[in-house]
């Protein structure tokens, strides 16, 4: 991750998304590079490799919106 993002912030480090109310907080990640659930479930799927079919990554987000 790009140290220069945290070293920009008010107090010098990366802000990370609370999980109450999560579905409020986009953009999301350290940068705002994720704009909805969908992309974040999305990215780990692929970087995790979860194998989460696209039934599994609808439900995951459903999941995450009511937290």
């Amino acid at each position: 991750m790009d140290a220069a993002y945290a070293a920009r912030t008010a107090n010098k480090s990366y802000r990370t998304t609370p999980l109450r109310g999560l579905w409020q907080h986009a953009p999301y990640f350290h940068d705002g590079s994720a704009a909805t659930l969908k992309d974040v479930v999305a990215h780990y799927n692929r970087v995790r490799n979860l194998r989460l079919s696209p039934e599994q990554e609808r439900e995951l987000v459903e999941y995450l919106k009511t937290l």
